[in-house]
């Protein structure tokens, strides 16, 4: 089945923001944790600071506290107000509709599109990418874009000129393959992000036990344990780095009916939907979606339809995606 013929979650045409699904609530929960989690690692911060200064801690605490927990509470905190909150002042008004992307250029993640005599240049991950080289369409709001059936909004800059280098963001087909494929190889990067975080952690561990004047103190252990933890979680998180980069067959997907109620925002941020559907061996079961990709339970809820890659079966997880769409998560199924 061709992308145009798949229907998905897209913004309402003409009405405010807001109305959405999943939006508004997915933006004040992001707001709330993205912002907990820059004020409690910005402490951290102080913590290690005043470990510095009385000393008696030996140099390795309070350094993994500075290297670590510095970055995350700057990156976090701008987040919360240059992303979620920012955003979240503006769904009163309607998106836009930008469709054919006459003009536009891409100079590697950064496409920069001519809107209103500017350029809005927005930074894409490659699944998203290729979606919309394929599609040539986005929603804009302000300087916030959503591509058809992505409901996490990728947040942009207005600028008088195009990114320096950039060359025609040409038309591009995609076959769900490739779709997939991309999806795998930025998800492989993420873990090899992972390992690399892991590496200086184990380092920072082996540090610690082996700087802590208290040499009879539970930290010692503590640490030396951690060090061996965050090396054998860096092994493992490698091997699935590698899984992730094999060549898959063209993937077959099974197209699902579900009934469903509308999607909600957790705790932690994560949307999530049930329902029931009939696999197809006849067999009516519960259907629950909900994991790292939202725009996935999203689509579920609003569409009523659910695309899963291969035959599923009951009692088991299964990933499901959007085909043609940089949409992908695991959903299970009840017996």
């Amino acid at each position: 089945m061709e992308d145009h013929r798949i229907r998905v979650l897209e913004p309402p045409e003409g009405l405010p923001a807001k109305n959405m699904p999943v939006l508004a609530p997915l933006l004040d929960r992001n707001t709330v944790t993205i912002g907990t989690t820059a004020l409690a690692t910005g402490m951290l911060v102080v913590l290690g600071v005043v470990i510095a200064v009385s000393g008696g801690y030996g140099i390795a605490v309070p350094s993994a506290l500075l290297v670590f927990m510095t970055p995350v509470s700057l990156i976090f905190g701008y987040s919360a107000v240059a992303g979620s909150s920012s955003m979240r002042k503006l769904i009163g008004k309607p998106f836009r509709l930008v469709n054919g992307l006459d003009g536009a250029l891409v100079a590697g993640a950064r496409v920069s599109v001519p809107l209103d005599g500017r350029w809005l240049v927005v930074r894409f991950p490659a699944p998203l990418r290729t979606q919309l080289a394929a599609q040539r369409r986005l929603w804009v709001l302000g300087r916030f874009v959503v591509l058809p059936g992505v409901v996490v909004p990728r947040r942009g800059v207005f600028r008088d000129k195009p990114v320096k280098g950039s060359a025609p963001f040409a038309f591009e087909p995609v076959s769900p393959g490739r779709m997939l494929a991309t999806q795998r190889r930025l998800l492989s990067a993420y873990y090899f992000l992972g390992v690399a975080i892991l590496l200086v952690a184990s380092a920072f561990g082996f540090w610690t036990s082996a700087d802590f004047p208290q040499r009879d103190s539970i930290v010692v252990g503590a640490t030396r344990v951690l060090g061996y933890g965050c090396a054998a979680g860096a092994v493992g998180y490698v091997i699935v780095a590698l899984l992730l980069l094999r060549k898959l067959p063209e993937p077959r997907w099974t197209e699902l009916a579900v009934v469903s109620g509308p999607a909600s925002v957790n705790f932690f941020g994560m949307v999530t939907v049930k329902g029931r559907t009939v696999l197809p061996d006849g067999r009516e079961v519960t259907v629950q979606a909900g994991g790292s990709d939202p725009s996935l339970a999203a689509n579920i809820a609003a569409t009523g339809r659910l695309w899963v890659l291969g035959v599923p079966s009951a009692g088991k997880v299964a990933k499901a995606g959007v085909p043609g769409h940089a949409v992908f998560g695991p959903v299970k199924f009840g017996r």
